[in-house]
């Protein structure tokens, strides 16, 4: 066994303690590299921790969730108090946490500081349910200064190339995937998989009218993977009691990826908002690593990557009786023809794995962390 060189404390109170972003490809990369890691976040549950990478420390905080943020915050001061002392590199995965980490005294005050920029946090504003719409622009105001403040004490990494826009010539660490080797061929009985967050901007209410319709024309079974919005969750314990779809809450990414396999297509219905117009989905990356064929809406990374994969269909309308009327029939295609699916799953595979494979990404991500620790 190699010897751990570095001691990365990561550390996350807003994101799920499995996120697969932080556990399953950094966390994951930094230890296969003989680094410790120690991971600050919310408890997970016991299935998520089975799945663990092996030798990952886990130190369970409060999730920051809605209004209900202040006691995580003070969780995660606590806990790097008593943690961050012999720790080379802090890696933080939420805004919120530069400020409370940044520039507060406390024992990791000699780490590097780095902070991941998941999403264009600017841009999302409008997109959380629980702020209140008054709020939207000085909100985003702060966050605009709060990213120029950062780079004063943090290495900032992101998500995709076009935050660069806004805060400048940082790294980027993309949203890839781990590709098998070997895609999945479709397996009956037919179902159509949607695989991350459910929220209103997500297209909870197309997926629910396309799993009704489904379950009425007898084609296919819609299963839903992921934590549904407060707002949207009454709708899909509706939809689940009356047997249209099936939702199985929040899974493991390892879990979630078997669900997937072998799916009929995999859906990412997002809506024509600000913060989804500049970022891959990282769902798409995901089905068609597996062999899954992806249904989008035409926004523009996700057109683009599907498009030059041709690993799935490209709608034509972000209109939701459109959206629903186009999904249905590329349901309907394949259904009828598994063999155009199977080719669109391979094109999809061979892509991802050219371009998109996380297997050689990890190796920046850890010689970055490595960097910056020196």
């Amino acid at each position: 066994m190699v010897s751990p060189r570095l001691r990365v404390v990561v550390v996350t109170c807003a994101h799920r303690g499995d996120d697969a972003r932080i556990v399953h490809r950094q966390a994951r990369a930094l230890l296969a590299a003989g680094h410790e890691v120690v991971l600050i976040a919310p408890d997970p549950g016991p299935a998520s921790r089975a799945r663990d990478p092996e030798g990952l420390e886990r130190v369970d905080v409060p999730r920051a969730v809605g209004r209900r943020r202040i006691p995580a915050w003070q969780a995660v001061r606590r806990e790097l108090s008593r943690r961050g002392r012999r720790a080379q590199v802090i890696l933080v995965h939420d805004p919120e946490l530069v400020p409370v980490l940044g520039w507060a005294r406390g024992s990791w005050r000699r780490a590097a500081l780095i902070w991941d920029v998941h999403e264009d946090y600017v841009a999302s504003v409008p997109t959380r349910g629980y702020l209140p719409r008054w709020s939207h622009r000085p909100l985003a105001a702060a966050l605009r200064v709060l990213e120029r403040l950062a780079r004063r004490r943090f290495t900032l990494i992101a998500a995709e190339d076009a935050y660069r826009d806004r805060l400048g010539d940082v790294a980027v660490v993309p949203n890839s995937a781990v590709v098998p080797e070997v895609p999945a061929p479709y397996q009956a009985p037919p179902r159509v998989v949607y695989v991350g967050r459910i929220s209103w901007g997500r297209g909870a209410m197309e997926m629910i009218e396309v799993a009704r319709r489904l379950e009425a024309e007898g084609l296919a079974r819609m299963v839903l993977v992921g934590a549904a919005d407060r707002e949207v969750a009454p709708l899909l314990e509706a939809a689940v009691a009356k047997g249209v779809l099936d939702w199985t809450g929040p899974r493991p990414s390892p879990e979630a990826l078997e669900i997937l396999r072998g799916a009929l297509a995999g859906l990412s219905l997002l809506h024509d908002e600000a913060n989804y117009r500049i970022s891959r989905p990282t769902k798409c990356v995901e089905y068609l690593a597996t062999g899954v064929p992806v249904i989008t809406t035409p926004l523009p990374l996700a057109a683009d990557l599907v498009r030059a994969s041709g690993g799935g269909v490209v709608l034509e309308s972000h209109e939701s009786e459109r959206v629903v009327e186009e999904v249905m029939a590329a349901i309907r295609r394949w259904v009828t023809d598994p063999v155009e699916r199977d080719r669109a799953g391979r094109l999809g595979h061979a892509h991802v794995a050219a371009h998109h494979d996380w297997t050689r990404d990890a190796a920046g991500f850890v010689g970055l962390v490595e960097t910056v620790a020196g």
